[in-house]
């Protein structure tokens, strides 16, 4: 393991980092066209639900602690405090999973899947916590090859145990095999090659690092399990309505493969993030008037890539999404509009919501995270029982429109505030 103690150029540090990010972001694709083009529709909208279920159950899994650890440079929390907590916060994602499919009353068959496919997520979660450590020692290209060798694993098994046995179940468990075995073989071994001696030694009170990972975390996690809910809402009233009777077999998997554009302009970001240094550089030398500056032109490209962006999801979309996935969409394509639009807002709200980071106003969030909350728990079983899959999507737009809304009104108030104080 000489090449893990090799300390890496920024450019290896930079392609491993885009490469497992790109990786991480396209498996989802990649498992549901496998699911799409081999099961028949009821098995792939079991799995379009359990993965749905298992993205919003891994909320919990991290409890949104990478940050906070990634960036604990002076160790004031040591790798067994991080480790521990991120044990606690499995056991109650698990226990969470559990309840949930009991409280929906599935049947045993997709109760299996879903637990299944949430122990892959809670076994990234600790992969999670490995890859924190690994950040910390700014070995991002190890956290990049550990994310995209274990991808590629998962990927390669889970096709061969698909393609030998038309299973889901099998697939599920080959899924979580892989997953298992890809945090032993990459994460744990890397961790184990750097890691000299564990410092255990910690700033605060050894009785109450629990309480103050819990209390550091709590702000960032409520966000992130809110906009996950948010996000999910429309997919979980599609579930409800096919259980009930009230819409085809199918419509999960379609409505799952119609989300997946969604995140263009999100990935687009990525590049902009560089950005934020820069943001955060301007607002502490009190230059106001150039930090906004950066956030229009930030906001300004968005804009215009997402124009690019809905139209070649007009003229393209459909017959990319019908030829990648084996299936006629061909009558979906105002669906697809509605959610490329509803994904955009999503990542002008993203800007506004990093913006409010940098100037440690991050905790007002939480009521613009609040309000779609509340508005898409409204809205959302309404709109699917009355438009299907239309009003699904309709319902996600809206969401992510009023988080832009409110997003923007809290950054305004803020800046206002700013200015008469000068």
């Amino acid at each position: 393991m000489e090449i893990v103690k090799k300390q890496p150029s920024e450019k290896e540090i930079y392609i491993w980092n885009i490469t497992g990010s790109m990786a991480n972001a396209m498996f989802s694709v990649v498992a549901l066209m496998f699911v799409t083009r081999v099961l028949s529709n009821d098995k792939t909208d079991i799995f379009s639900i359990a993965w749905s279920i298992s993205q919003l159950m891994a909320t919990i899994g991290t409890y949104q602690i990478r940050t906070l650890q990634a960036t604990d440079v002076k160790e004031r929390f040591g790798f067994k405090q991080y480790f521990s907590f991120r044990i606690l916060t499995i056991v109650v994602m698990m226990l969470c999973s559990v309840a949930y499919v009991m409280v929906k009353h599935y049947e045993v068959y997709k109760s299996v899947i879903v637990i299944i496919v949430c122990a892959y997520r809670a076994v990234e979660s600790l992969t999670d916590v490995y890859e924190g450590w690994l950040q910390q020692k700014e070995r991002l290209d190890l956290v990049g090859k550990a994310i995209s060798y274990r991808i590629f694993l998962t990927v390669i098994a889970c096709g061969i145990s698909l393609i030998l046995t038309h299973s889901l179940m099998a697939f599920s468990v080959m899924l979580l095999l892989s997953g298992i075995f890809g945090l032993f073989f990459w994460d744990i071994r890397y961790y184990m090659t750097l890691w000299k001696t564990e410092n255990t030694q910690i700033s605060c009170d050894e009785k109450s690092w629990l309480t103050q990972l819990f209390v550091a975390g709590t702000p960032l996690f409520i966000n992130a399990f809110l906009m996950m809910n948010i996000t999910n809402t429309p997919k979980m009233e599609i579930d409800s309505a096919i259980m009930d009777k009230l819409m085809i077999s199918g419509s999960q998997t379609i409505f799952n493969i119609l989300f997946m554009p969604a995140s263009v302009l999100t990935l687009v970001y990525i590049v902009f993030r560089p950005l934020l240094t820069k943001m955060a550089i301007e607002w502490m030398n009190g230059h106001k008037r150039k930090f906004i500056i950066i956030i229009g032109k930030i906001m300004g490209c968005l804009a215009g890539i997402g124009v690019i962006v809905v139209i070649a999801s007009y003229i393209l979309g459909i017959p990319v999404l019908s030829i990648l996935y084996a299936l006629d969409l061909s009558k979906y394509k105002t669906e697809l509009l509605i959610i490329i639009v509803g994904g955009c807002f999503c990542t002008f709200s993203y800007v506004l919501d990093n913006a409010l980071v940098v100037i440690r106003k991050q905790y007002l969030l939480v009521c613009a995270y609040g309000v779609s909350w509340i508005y898409v728990k409204i809205f959302a079983p309404f709109a699917v029982v009355k438009w299907n899959l239309r009003g699904a999507a309709l319902a996600y737009m809206a969401s992510m429109i009023i988080f832009f809304v409110a997003t923007l009104v809290i950054f305004i108030v803020c800046m206002e505030r700013e200015r008469k104080h000068e």
